[in-house]
């Protein structure tokens, strides 16, 4: 009885702290401060908010985020699951993650599934100082619900599964949890979103991709390149590491290695290297929306044409 009370509890102070979160972005919004004017803004503008304290795994913050995160799909007419998982922390400590997925029921049961994946979590708060994540990656979960709003009630040759990933930053266990809960022949794809606020100074965004959906998704991919955009697909590291004079496997760099792993197709969208990576300056102050909600425009009209 105890433990049923302060779930409830739990869920009505979610509830309410989340209404204060959206209404104190909205306030921002109006005010001017970050200049939004869609869901796709709001969504950065709220989970970057000081409430949710940079939304580190297994905090508050965290806890909040995943509930603002499952409200968000539930208005667009998603039925919405969480997956808890534990992973291991330290030599022998345990700890623990929760995924948000999101699923519509459609006339293509039997279909293929593409899984979309986001990673909500962050660095959290070091003493005074709050790491945002706005690009890392509230951009990839607005992004997902962006996503998610666009087809909510379009026609689907596939059966479509939103998930906002936890535990990215220390170790990819969210989506290493969810791709064991699948059946890897169900799947068609993983398309994953990091990290995509554009430069406007180099207005890039750059497909990652296993060599199998390179051949099949390059012409498609680079063909999204407009004035204001330029889309650069590759499945090769070391070119990506030359442009940003890196040294990183990209394979290996977020939630799309999990399902890499097993075999299963991917595409990893991003933006690459930024000045601003896991530093408090991650801010909404260095994103420009309109190059943004450009960008994802043109990733919806790519899943849209999806040959089946």
């Amino acid at each position: 009885m105890i433990n049923s009370v302060m779930k409830v509890n739990y869920k009505r102070f979610a509830r309410i702290q989340l209404s204060l979160l959206i209404t104190s972005s909205a306030l921002l919004l109006h005010c001017g401060q970050a200049f939004a004017n869609t869901n796709l803004e709001q969504d950065v503008v709220t989970l970057t908010s000081a409430q949710f304290s940079g939304r580190k795994t297994a905090t508050q913050g965290a806890q909040l985020a995943a509930e603002f995160i499952s409200e968000r799909f539930i208005s667009l007419g998603y039925t919405v699951d969480e997956q808890t998982f534990a992973y291991q922390s330290g030599l022998f400590g345990k700890a623990f993650g929760r995924n948000v997925v999101a699923t519509k029921s459609s006339h293509c049961e039997k279909c293929e599934k593409i899984i979309f994946t986001a990673h909500y979590d962050h660095l959290g708060q070091k003493g005074s100082r709050l790491y945002p994540g706005a690009n890392d990656n509230a951009s990839g979960v607005a992004a997902l619900l962006y996503l998610a709003s666009y087809f909510a009630e379009k026609p689907k040759q596939y059966q479509l599964v939103f998930v906002a990933t936890d535990a990215e930053e220390n170790g990819l266990h969210g989506s290493e949890y969810l791709v064991s809960t699948l059946n890897k022949d169900e799947i068609k794809l993983n398309i994953n979103l990091d990290m995509l606020v554009v430069n406007p100074r180099k207005p890039r965004i750059y497909a990652f991709l296993d060599n199998q959906s390179l051949a099949q998704y390059q012409t498609d991919i680079k063909t999204l390149s407009d004035k204001q955009i330029t889309f650069m697909a590759t499945s090769s590291s070391a070119r990506l590491n030359r442009l940003f004079d890196l040294n990183v496997d990209w394979r290996r760099a977020s939630d799309h290695y999990s399902f890499a792993k097993v075999g299963i197709p991917y595409i990893y969208f991003g933006i690459g290297h930024d000045k601003h990576h896991h530093q408090s300056t991650d801010t909404t102050a260095h994103i420009d929306f309109t190059l943004f909600e450009s960008a994802m425009k043109k990733i919806a009209e790519f899943v849209e044409k999806l040959p089946s």
